[in-house]
């Protein structure tokens, strides 16, 4: 008699079962409809943000760029418009003036307000692109409210909205497509990998900082076959996708245009506050300091820090670390590099989103880099709006490029003792965990 009553209380009827899945799905519904609100919110501030002046000079370079493009074709754009960027983006501009001739303005009126708010497009969508990958990769680890707080920690970031909604700079592209490549190497599909590196590298070259490090760790991962496999998807991508601007002459002349990105501007910092600004900006970067240049001392400082992360990535078996890696390497290329702008540390702050879920610490990093970057980016734009450069010797830029210097430093020391805090993920405020129950 005892055993039928435990059998007929621990029966579940039809009907619990239909409300447990109602309960499941509904609140399933109200996560991801936080999920679309949150990233439409996002791109509505965005859209308000861009009908701000930006950076005179790179906007009417955009727009030169688009109509030179749409009228020349790829085959003869480099020859008719002085360009520094590689292709990828071109090709992004070639379609941002195609529609905006299209069905807009059919005499291609440059100088319209719309043309502006079109160029901004891409990065602006980029943007939110990048926040909903953010969240992606961090819920394929944690629960739904850490991949939340880690997604609007990015998406309403106010330096990454004023690189793109305000200024029109378009490092938010290459940092979707690199942090792509991340999470497919994760995922252990190295070959997506390597094509969305390629693509990375081909709309921007600060992307070949991560260039070395992803050769390394898929030297220890793969055969010589596999190897072979991916080197020969990035030479297609890359042939594919720029083959079309060099018919005329030869796709070699894509390293070139690399090369001369790289030496047009041999100063010590364009703007940037880093180790450099202690200096002064645009001094020569071939500047003797004791036994080597400017430029010399940056790639020894940058190349000891490359060794120290690569040891410990190769030496880690947790492939997530590889965020924390990538976002120290693009914090000591814009500290240490000479020839660095301003944006620069842009594609720190969407690894390093991840990177805080899996160490809180990485957190203070964020919050602290966020703020000296939009005060670097903010100042840069409104002094460029004046016609002078910025005088060298002001208090706040040596203010501003000390605390970046320690936060560096910082953030190596987190990751050397990354695995003994690994249960230092962020915590969430109680408030939010009730809302953002997994």
């Amino acid at each position: 008699m005892e055993y039928i009553t435990l059998i007929n209380s621990a029966r579940i009827t039809g009907k619990e079962i239909k409300l447990k899945i109602n309960t499941w799905l509904r609140l399933k519904r109200n996560q991801y409809l936080m999920l679309a609100i949150a990233l439409l919110v996002s791109f509505i501030i965005r859209m308000y943000l861009s009908k701000f002046e930006g950076h005179g000079y790179d906007i009417s370079v955009f727009k030169t760029w688009s109509r030179g493009v749409y009228y020349t074709g790829f085959s003869h754009f480099y020859n008719g418009v002085r360009s520094d960027y590689p292709p990828f983006y071109i090709y992004i501009l070639w379609a941002t003036g195609t529609f905006f001739k299209t069905f807009i303005s059919f005499s291609f009126d440059i100088d319209s307000p719309l043309f502006t708010t079109l160029l901004k497009m891409p990065a602006i969508l980029a943007d939110i692109a990048t926040a909903l990958l953010i969240f992606l990769i961090v819920r394929k680890y944690g629960s739904f409210r850490l991949a939340f707080i880690s997604m609007i920690s990015y998406a309403f970031n106010p330096a990454i909205m004023y690189n793109s909604a305000i200024w029109g700079q378009v490092d938010s592209v290459y940092t979707l497509f690199f942090m792509l490549a991340l999470m497919f190497f994760v995922s252990d599909k190295q070959m997506l990998s390597r094509v969305f590196m390629a693509l990375a590298i081909l709309t921007k070259p600060q992307s070949l900082v991560l260039v070395p490090l992803f050769a390394l760790v898929m030297i220890k991962k793969n055969s010589h076959l596999d190897l072979a496999k991916i080197a020969s998807a990035s030479c297609a991508v890359f042939v594919v996708v720029a083959l079309p601007f060099y018919l005329d002459t030869s796709i070699l002349e894509l390293f070139k245009l690399y090369f001369n990105s790289y030496i047009q501007y041999p100063y010590n910092s364009l703007n940037a506050f880093n180790l450099w600004a202690f200096e002064g900006m645009f001094q020569p970067d071939n500047t003797q300091f004791l036994f080597m240049t400017y430029r010399m001392w940056g790639y020894l400082m940058f190349g000891l820090v490359f060794i120290y992360v690569s040891y410990f990535i190769l030496k880690n078996k947790d492939d997530k670390s590889i965020y924390i890696a990538c976002a120290i390497l693009f914090f000591t290329f814009f500290m240490f590099f000479t020839r660095i702008h301003e944006r620069y540390l842009f594609p720190m702050f969407a690894p390093l989103a991840v990177a805080m879920t899996l160490d809180r610490r990485f957190s203070y990093v964020y919050v602290l880099g966020t703020l000296t970057f939009l005060f670097n980016l903010h100042l840069v734009l409104e002094v460029s709006k004046t016609g002078i450069a910025i005088p060298d010797g002001q208090s706040l830029i040596f203010v501003t490029a000390g605390i970046n210097l320690v936060l560096l430093i910082y953030t190596i020391y987190c990751y050397s003792t990354y695995k003994r805090n690994i249960k230092g993920v962020i915590k969430i405020p109680q408030i939010l965990k009730s809302t953002l129950r997994a």
